[in-house]
């Protein structure tokens, strides 16, 4: 778990700033059922499909309101993990969201498909699939108020179908709920 912990944080933070050391893990709630959840301290809600934990990560190097990233993940029976992270990004320049994309890509074997980029309601808006040896993944980021929020679907291949039923009412249930 602490290794999945640590890879979404690392994802998180990837778009936002050179990633840092985990240097503090918060686990805030575990086994919450599914259903509409927002993480501690953050701002954000989704429509959980499966039971879920909240968590927070802090970097030890900067000490900034950037280097914490606020995380919501649960799995289901069939290795489908579901993730959702905001990530604040004060006093940071961003990479571009395609810098991320373009750095997946590098992984061996992988393949990035359906990539769609848009702008609504004042935030930036990338989603694509990307398929490697390891199976599948769905991302859905959007930066908005100088915060970065990641939706994330990993699977194995076996349950691509699965996961691809569920991708579109995951991330179109993602709103940004303001402090």
């Amino acid at each position: 778990m602490r290794f999945r912990l640590f890879a979404a944080f690392a994802l998180a933070l990837a778009l936002a700033a050179p990633a840092a050391p985990a240097n503090a893990q918060t686990v805030y709630r575990k086994d919450v059922p599914a259903g509409v959840a927002t993480p501690t301290n953050g701002t954000f809600s989704i429509r959980f499909p499966v039971t879920f934990s909240d968590v927070e990560l802090k970097a030890a190097d900067p000490p900034a309101p950037a280097a914490i990233v606020r995380m919501l993940t649960g799995l289901n029976i069939d290795n489908v993990r579901f993730s959702a992270t905001e990530t604040p990004m004060l006093g940071l320049e961003p990479r571009p969201m395609e810098d991320f994309m373009a750095a997946m890509k590098q992984r061996p074997g992988a393949t990035v498909s359906d990539v769609h980029r848009e702008g609504k309601d004042g935030a930036e808006i990338l989603s694509f699939a990307l398929a490697d040896a390891s199976g599948g993944y769905f991302f859905h980021v959007v930066r908005a108020d100088k915060t970065q929020y990641m939706q994330v679907i990993q699977f194995p291949e076996t349950a691509r179908t699965q996961a691809t039923a569920v991708r579109d009412d995951f991330f179109n249930s993602f709103k940004i709920t303001k402090p």
